[in-house]
Order: structure tokens, then sequence, then C-alpha cells
């Protein structure tokens, strides 16, 4: 599969540099492997550094504490992550390599078309759920071919209603499933994910794959209610939001969606993590060490 466009070849990377990306314009659950692969490779001691994109931020320049105005998925992962992994953001992956000097593993939220980005390893993550035409009859910027520029290939959501295996040849190295860790209650208490089994819940989202989050919420017991969905990165107006509080009921929105909400909006805030179900785990983390 060659690449798009004819950009030279980007320079040797001199430390790990993994580009966790896809073939899909979004809602594959890329930013969830991101923050599942930093955790892991931070509990075994290594230095670990996240580069974002920021997609839709406002703003040319590298921020070193992403908030919403600079992209939702950085701000969240900024969020989600231990203070001693950095987290820089801004349109340029490269400028945002040489921002973090002292990481030994750098992971890129994207880039898996970027040849600029010095990858050493790329791991290219596929929704099992996602329709697999290419744009515009399909979310796809390539075609399943290209997944032979991976290093590794992630199939998520195995578990949702409509996931389909990986055609032949492709095998995956691993699989996994969306599970929620804990619920944000607006008061600022944080609670198990008990906490919406039997509960009736309305999802107010602007996300690639609201039904993806629909399903985790019924997986976790919940009642789920008609809600509010807006396309991908949506921002929620006052009017949008009255409309929605004058409805009723207990709103859930996710840790993506939370970034672009007022504060102090009555929205539980639903986490959730990636949860490996099958494959080698060890396969893809040895891809990622030094």
């Amino acid at each position: 599969m060659r690449w798009q466009g004819q950009r030279p070849a980007a320079t040797p990377a001199t430390r790990p540099t993994i580009v966790i990306g896809g073939l899909a314009v979004g809602g594959a659950g890329r930013t969830p492997l991101v923050e599942w692969l930093a955790r892991a490779l931070d509990a075994e001691g290594w230095r670990v550094a996240v580069v974002a994109h920021g997609y839709r931020g406002q703003g040319t320049g590298l921020v070193r504490t992403p908030d919403a105005a600079r992209g939702d998925e950085a701000a969240a992962l900024r969020r989600a992550l231990p203070a001693r992994i950095p987290v820089v953001a801004g349109p340029s992956r490269v400028a945002g390599l040489a921002a973090v000097p002292a990481a030994e593993i750098v992971l890129l939220d994207g880039g898996f078309q970027d040849r600029d980005v010095p990858a050493t390893a790329r791991i290219a993550l596929v929704d099992a759920t996602a329709p697999r035409g290419v744009l515009p009859a399909g979310p796809l910027r390539e075609p399943l071919d290209a997944l032979a520029r991976a290093d590794a290939v992630w199939l998520h959501r195995v578990d949702e209603p409509g996931a389909r295996p990986l055609p032949a040849p492709w095998v995956p190295a691993v699989e996994s499933r969306v599970a929620v860790r804990a619920v944000h209650l607006p008061g600022g208490e944080v609670v198990g994910p008990a906490w919406l089994r039997g509960r009736a819940v309305r999802p107010l989202t602007g996300i690639a794959r609201p039904a993806s989050f629909r399903a985790t919420l019924a997986g976790a017991g919940a009642e789920v209610l008609d809600g509010y969905e807006r396309a991908d990165h949506h921002r929620f107006s006052a009017r949008e939001l009255a409309a929605c509080a004058a409805r009723g009921g207990t709103w859930v929105t996710t840790t993506k969606d939370r970034e672009r909400l007022p504060p102090g909006w009555p929205a539980a805030v639903v986490e959730v993590a990636l949860a490996p179900v099958a494959g080698d785990v060890e396969r893809v983390l040895r891809l990622c060490r030094p």
C-alpha cells in the first residue's frame, strides 16, 4: 500500500516512538488505547510521554497542559493520566516530540497516515463495529490493505452489537472491549460502575460512535432512555443544554464530552477504560519498550 502524498521519509527516531492510529476518520477508541498503553508502561517504570494532535483545537502553538480549547481528546488524556506523564498537544506531532526530551517512550495519539513522524512502530486500532467502506461510502481513510503498514493490529469493541472479526489475512494481536471504570457525579462524588445498575439514564454525547456509549451503559446494567446525540466534537450551545435539562431525568456523558460542557452542568460523567479480552498484550508492549 502506498503512502498518500509525496512527502519525504521522516528522520529516524532515536527512541521508541509509537504511533497509535488507524484507518477510520474517528471514533475507533484510539485515545483510550493510548491511555491504556501509557498506564501499562508507566507501571513498569518507564518515563512515558504522550503527543496528541489536538483535533479541532484552537490556536497554532504547542501546549503542555491541553484543555478543551486545544482539543477535547488531548484534554481528556491530560485529566485521565497521572501528572508525571507529560501530555503535549499541537498541530505538529514532530514539534510535540521535541517538547518531551526526557521521555524514554513517546506515544503518539494518531498519525497512522503521517509519514513525517519518525515512528519506530505503528499500532493500528480497528473498531470491530464500524463499517469498512472507504470515504465517502464509509469511515475509512484507506482500505484495509493499509493495515500492512502496521506492526500490530488491535481490534476494539469486540463484544458490542454488530462486531465482526477482521477478514483474512489480518489477525489482531489483541482484542478488547469497553468497560466502565467509575462514574463522576455532578456533586463531585466518584462512585463505581454499580451506580448505573438499574438506573434510567439519558446519554448526552458529541462523539463518533454514540451507539457504543449506549451499549456500554446497557452492559453496565443501566436502562438507556432517549438522550441527545450530536456529531463528533460538537460544542453544545446554552440553548441545547437548557432544552436537555428541561426534559428531566438523569443525564450521563463521556469524559471527552465533559471537556466541552460548561462547569457544573448536571450530568454524571461515565469514565471508561479499554479492557483487553484476548490476544498477546505482551507482544504489543514489546513494540513500545526500548
